[in-house]
């Protein structure tokens, strides 16, 4: 009994390992190969009444978001934080800001995310007074105002004064409002067609913003059909006549010469600026002296002829020295 082999003692609770045949099924389908037919699946159709429902409860999600959407912008419309209580305006001169305000319709109850801002910019350019204009705003409350205004440059005598531009366009009624401008007249205006009216117009307002601050000199400008600018001085009365320009430099010349060339043609009609280095004096026509009339009558011994009239002719204008050029200054002097 010794010597014969013990079993090996088995252990509990352990079922016994399974047989596992290593040798493959002769011949078999793979039971997961995907099949030769394949088979459709119908889609499940939904009835009449479930796609009721479904299209119920879609309209009513969009209902309540649109309805929270509109509460929300109805409670920012309408807060007080954001209505207009501020208005800056910046470049006026002759407008007033209460002049401003109105001119856009602004009551002070406008909610500032409302008001639409180029809307409001033109206008501001409708004023005549307004060459341009900017509006933006600045929350909470608060609207920037940026206004250019037109620049009054002389008074055109229509069928009343009116104040005109640099570009010839009129501005505004010369009144009780306006008459703090102390600005020089532009004739010859009167009874023309608007673009002719306007370009002599133009050429006088060139006249006037080339003398610069000179222009206080001057008391009227006449535009001549010609083109030519006849120019009334203040002060002396002095009548000018000019052409194209230069202006300043031809009038800063008459200006040194003032008082001589008034000593020398003190009844001249006007002084002509219209030459290059020259002024000329237009004296006024010599006064005709009819010839004398004999009282006595004579015997008639030949037919009577009548008297031949004294030809008279046009006077010319004098020349009158220009101002000698200035010298040149010396080498290394400080200009």
């Amino acid at each position: 009994m010794s010597g014969s082999p013990q079993p090996r003692p088995r252990k509990r609770g352990l079922p016994p390992a399974p047989r596992v045949d290593l040798v493959p099924p002769a011949a078999e389908e793979s039971p997961f190969l995907r099949p030769r037919t394949r088979t459709r699946l119908r889609a499940r159709r939904r009835g009449s009444l479930a796609r009721t429902v479904f299209a119920l409860q879609l309209v009513a999600a969009v209902l309540a978001v649109a309805g929270l959407a509109w509460t929300g912008v109805s409670r920012v419309m309408a807060s007080e934080r954001l209505r207009v209580a501020k208005v800056r305006v910046r470049g006026n001169h002759f407008l007033s800001q209460g002049e401003v305000r109105e001119l856009m319709g602004l009551s002070g109850r406008e909610n500032i995310l409302s008001l639409d801002m180029p809307d409001l910019a033109r206008r501001l350019r409708a004023s005549p007074w307004v060459a341009d204009a900017s509006v933006r705003r600045s929350l909470p409350d608060t609207l920037e105002i940026e206004v250019l205004e037109r620049a009054p440059l002389a008074l055109a005598e229509l069928d009343r004064l009116y104040l005109i531009d640099a570009s010839g366009d009129l501005i505004d009624l010369y009144g009780a409002r306006t008459a703090s401008y102390d600005l020089p007249i532009v004739r010859g205006l009167q009874g023309l067609e608007e673009p002719v009216r306007q370009e002599r117009a133009q050429r006088a307002a060139a006249l006037l913003e080339d003398l610069g601050d000179l222009q206080s000199e001057v008391s009227e400008i006449e535009v001549e059909p010609s083109g030519d600018l006849r120019v009334v001085l203040r002060g002396g009365g002095e009548v000018l006549r000019f052409g194209p320009p230069p202006h300043r430099r031809r009038l800063e010349t008459f200006l040194a010469l003032r008082r001589e060339l008034n000593e020398r043609s003190p009844e001249a009609e006007y002084f002509d600026l219209r030459y290059r280095g020259r002024i000329y004096a237009k004296e006024p026509p010599a006064p005709v002296t009819p010839p004398p009339i004999d009282p006595a009558p004579r015997a008639a011994t030949a037919p009577a002829r009548p008297l031949a009239r004294p030809a008279v002719a046009a006077p010319v204008p004098s020349p009158l020295p220009a101002p000698p050029a200035p010298a040149p200054p010396p080498a290394g002097a400080e200009h």
